[in-house]
């Protein structure tokens, strides 16, 4: 095996190649990432980022969380430069907290590359395979990056959520109360509200008062999609329904005191309707249903306080970064109403439908946060995102307000790799507003 220094640059004399980034203190350390750069040093689109939630992309496919397979005959000729990246941000750690990194490149070649004397950084650009007439070459990077992976990749043109600015500090919470606020009369008007995902306001309400303490009134709150890759008619009628998962986590908090507990679909962890937060997930789904109907994944709920609750959607490998799209029309339906035969809310109950969007490199969606207060039921149907790169489940604070990073909050993870469970824990406290 060849040893390169760093910065120097090497002929390579085959095509295909695996970079590979070994951390013997540290093996599950850092996650590589891949990004395919234009002359102009800039991803042509956000694809071109290559990464855990988007494994793969022309020419390069990742084999491992520490290793990618590039075939050079199979890269886009308007690509000039592989940039291969290494991260310690979603172990929340630096690369000085661990020593004897190296990165080995295999195949025609075989070069290792030290990267040794890393302190405080989070990144690494580790190495790039770039043209040289009509072959390629090696440019052993191995630079730190300070300002973080998010800013990494924004240089490199990739489109990434922005953190958005912290909110003024708000009131203590109201005591949890039966009582509507006052001035706020019962409102009997059948609801049914849908909100595209270019509303400009993204607000509806149903008024849960209305059932009069009737025990036969149900509320649901879902998302549906029609399966990845659906078609569709002229007339807007679904032809063909494809397969496909997506992780759908309902995240409730208490007002009072500050509690939260995440309803997912997994065995185990799908609530109760006997117990507090009062919230039962019907199951996970892998598809839509028989019969075509959409694939469905929801709550059932009885408020009993005031107090919230988030529709997260994971996007796990299978999904990709950005890809809640390509699952047919996704939506929320939240509803409410007495109970049909099946027991969901029958054909005359209110219904507010989202419609939900994502087009962001991030692994997790907000699609919904629904507010109860009152009696009154309001649901925010912007779609929001976790920051870049981050596994942490967003949540909210003790204000109510939505955080991408909850302190104490879950932590996504593969389902595959750890018996069907898909966050590091289930339940813990609020950060303080």
């Amino acid at each position: 095996m060849l040893e390169v220094r760093k910065g120097s640059k090497t002929d390579l004399t085959g095509d295909r190649y695996e970079v590979t980034v070994t951390v013997p203190d540290r093996p599950d350390l850092v996650d590589v990432a891949v990004a395919l750069l234009g002359a102009d040093g800039r991803v042509r689109t956000d694809d071109d980022f290559v990464f855990f939630n988007n494994p793969d992309g022309p020419g390069v496919r990742l084999t491992s969380t520490t290793s990618v397979s590039i075939d050079l005959t199979a890269v886009p000729t308007d690509v000039d430069r592989v940039l291969v990246t290494a991260s310690t941000e979603a172990q929340a750690a630096r690369f000085g907290d661990a020593s004897g990194a190296v990165a080995d490149l295999t195949g025609a070649d075989t070069l290792r590359l030290d990267l040794g004397g890393l302190t405080t950084e989070t990144v690494v650009q580790v190495v790039a395979l770039y043209r040289r007439g009509t072959g390629w070459r090696l440019d052993a990077i191995a630079q730190g990056y300070a300002a973080g992976l998010a800013a990494l990749a924004k240089e490199l043109g990739i489109d990434v959520a922005e953190d958005e600015p912290a909110p003024a500090p708000a009131a203590p919470p109201a005591p949890a109360t039966a009582a509507p606020p006052a001035g706020s009369p019962i409102s009997f008007e059948k609801v049914r509200i849908s909100l595209a995902k270019d509303a400009p306001d993204k607000t509806a309400r149903i008024d849960l008062r209305k059932s009069g303490g009737d025990p036969g009134w149900v509320l649901t709150v879902g998302l549906e999609w029609d399966g990845r890759g659906a078609r569709y008619g002229r007339d807007g009628t679904v032809k063909k329904y494809g397969t496909g998962d997506l992780d759908v986590y309902f995240f409730c908090r208490n007002e009072v005191t500050g509690e939260y507990v995440v309803i997912s679909g997994e065995p185990g962890h799908r609530g109760s309707l006997d117990v507090w937060p009062y919230v039962h997930h019907d199951g996970d789904s892998l598809g839509p249903g028989r019969h075509g109907r959409p694939a469905t994944e929801q709550v059932r709920m009885t408020p009993t306080e005031n107090g919230d609750i988030l529709v997260n959607v994971y996007q796990s490998i299978d999904n990709g970064a950005g890809a809640i799209d390509t699952f047919g029309r996704p939506r929320v339906a939240v509803r409410y109403g007495r109970a049909g035969a099946d027991g969901l809310p029958g054909p005359d109950a209110d219904e507010i439908v989202v419609e939900v969007g994502n087009g962001k490199n991030s692994y997790w969606a907000t699609v919904a946060h629904i507010d109860v207060e009152g009696g009154v039921l309001t649901v925010d149907g912007e779609t929001r995102y976790s920051a870049f790169a981050s596994e942490r489940m967003p949540g909210l604070d003790t204000a109510g307000r939505w955080v991408r990073k909850p302190a104490g909050g879950p932590v996504g993870r593969s389902k595959k790799a750890n018996n069907g469970v898909g966050l590091t824990r289930y339940s813990g406290a609020c950060p303080p507003g």
